[in-house]
């Protein structure tokens, strides 16, 4: 069963926390309880962008390790409004942590939500700052009685994308970013750092639009009323240079199925079949970054090959347009890229192969799309 984090928060605040904080900042309860109503789903949205890859998950658990994020505060909430200087603490150590989820963006979503509670941007930012410790420390907890990785944090925090929509204002959504993470209810977003261990790798120019690209929806129709005449005058193919595809049975042939064109086909999204091996991690037009939905099933092959002790083979491919030499080098990179991820999330090198076809062919079957992959299969 999927951890709903923020309804877990917002029961561990309780009643009283908009209270006692609307009397701390000086404003009213209502506007109060509005802004955190607000407040409390970007700052688990935010969590959920930074810990969308490996890296910034492994780089949000070295957060949650120091020790200014303290699993006591969640057993004292009230002692921390008895004293002016306590909270006055909070609100200091809750906006050093808000910067580094946020960065600079940190007063723009404070003024967003004063902007559409009514307080004063100083108390939203202040109102931000009470809550992030309580957050952090919450997670800390969970992610420590669980004994969570960064791999397993990838998916916790993609899992709250899905609870958290609906409740995230959309002006805040929009405002951090998180558009592609909520597409995908769960899928890690774009945000995508290379592996810490090695320098990240701009590739050549490949993959580019040939003619017969920019030609290629005008030739799909064509094809289509061909493929639509030659049925109706029973011939057994059409001569497009090409055999059509077996027919399903002797008494009805199949038309012949036309790929999209290459420049519109979004990567192929993960399914629940990614889970296990063997899995395709999907890229981007002549790019090596692993980013969106492509880390969610990264992260998902990463606990497949952990907690059985696999053996795993990597092969790197990419679609048949660009330069076929420039192709293989991008081949590599992807296949490197992909496993220098499973090193950082604790996959032992010695399991991992680097295999052909690198000196063979680098074209992946399938649509473009389909073939801008990495395959990650049980070592043979």
């Amino acid at each position: 069963m999927a951890t709903n984090i923020l309804e877990m928060l917002t029961e561990t605040l309780g009643s009283q926390f908009a209270k006692q904080a609307s009397e701390f900042l000086g404003e009213s309860e209502t506007a109060t309880q509005s802004a955190l109503g607000l407040a409390l789903p970007a700052l688990l949205g935010g969590l959920a962008k930074q810990g969308s890859t490996l890296d910034g998950a492994a780089s949000l658990l070295k957060t949650l390790g120091g020790s200014n994020v303290d699993t006591g505060l969640l057993s004292n909430i009230a002692g921390l409004f008895s004293e002016k200087g306590k909270t006055d603490s909070l609100v200091n150590l809750g906006t050093s942590l808000l910067g580094n989820v946020f960065g600079d963006k940190v007063g723009s979503i404070a003024s967003t939500i004063a902007s559409l509670t009514g307080l004063k941007s100083s108390s939203s930012s202040s109102l931000m700052g009470l809550a992030a410790p309580f957050l952090m420390s919450l997670l800390k907890k969970f992610v420590t009685e669980k004994n969570i990785d960064a791999a397993g944090l990838v998916s916790l925090l993609g899992e709250q994308m899905g609870f958290l929509k609906g409740k995230l204002n959309p002006q805040l959504a929009g405002a951090m970013g998180l558009g592609s993470l909520f597409d995908s209810l769960g899928a890690p977003s774009a945000a995508s750092g290379n592996s810490p261990s090695r320098p990240s790798y701009v590739p050549p120019v490949v993959e580019e639009r040939s003619l017969v690209s920019k030609l290629l929806p005008w030739l799909v129709g064509l094809s289509a009323l061909a493929a639509g005449f030659a049925m109706f005058r029973g011939c057994d193919k059409l001569d497009f240079g090409k055999a059509p595809e077996p027919a399903a049975t002797a008494a009805a042939p199949a038309a012949p199925k036309v790929a999209a064109p290459a420049v519109v086909a979004p990567a192929p999204a993960p399914t629940a079949s990614t889970a296990v091996l063997p899995a395709k991690v999907y890229f981007d037009i002549g790019s090596p970054n692993i980013e969106g939905p492509s880390a969610a099933t990264l992260a998902q092959a990463v606990i497949a090959v952990k907690n059985q002790g696999l053996a795993v083979d990597i092969t790197g491919y990419t679609d048949k347009t660009g330069d076929p030499a420039a192709n293989e080098a991008l081949a590599k990179q992807r296949a490197l890229a992909v496993r220098d991820r499973l090193i950082a999330a604790g996959v032992p090198e010695g399991k991992i192969n680097m295999k052909p076809p690198f000196s063979i062919t680098t074209t992946g079957t399938g649509s473009d799309a389909e073939a801008r992959r990495v395959e990650i299969t049980i070592a043979q």
